[in-house]
């Protein structure tokens, strides 16, 4: 894991350490203030103290791999996962937070299983309600079967 030190304009000189791996972060327990926290859309701002929770009491940080950039990471909390890159103080222990830019924040869709293929691969856990017979029928073209010899409802005026 790298930190790399950058120079941020603000009312202190000292450096802030860019958190920066190639591999998910444990992040220790951790004091961060909610002036802190910088987003990238204010309509995010509902979900900072879930956000804030996660990181004073600890959590793994992961890579986002499409970034690309080393310094994203996503951070699951009980609701959301947020997209974040993090600034700690000159210190290397990661104890505090200096910055939190939030880049994004999702629902989170861990523990979400997506089953594709045959429903007896997987037994039988259906959602009560589910009926196949309630699915249009197709042909071997792939288009719907249709009843009687109904024309379509088109209309096509010129004028």
């Amino acid at each position: 894991m790298a930190i790399r030190k950058t120079k941020m304009q603000t009312q202190r000189t000292d450096a802030r350490l860019l958190l920066e791996s190639d591999e998910p972060v444990e992040l220790p327990p951790a004091e961060v203030e909610e002036s802190s926290v910088v987003l990238q859309f204010e309509s995010l701002r509902q979900y900072v103290p879930e956000l804030l929770d996660t990181l004073r009491a600890g959590t793994t940080a992961e890579l986002v791999p499409v970034m690309r950039d080393g310094s994203t990471f996503a951070v699951h909390t009980r609701t959301r996962t947020f997209w974040v890159k993090l600034w700690h103080a000159g210190t290397s222990d990661m104890t505090r937070v200096e910055r939190v830019q939030v880049l994004s924040c999702l629902p989170s869709t861990r523990g979400v299983q997506v089953i594709v293929g045959d429903e007896e691969d997987y037994g039988d856990d259906e959602p009560d309600g589910f009926d196949e017979d309630d699915l249009d029928d197709a042909d071997a073209d792939g288009d719907p079967e249709e009843e009687g010899d109904e024309e379509p409802n088109v209309n096509f005026e010129s004028r």
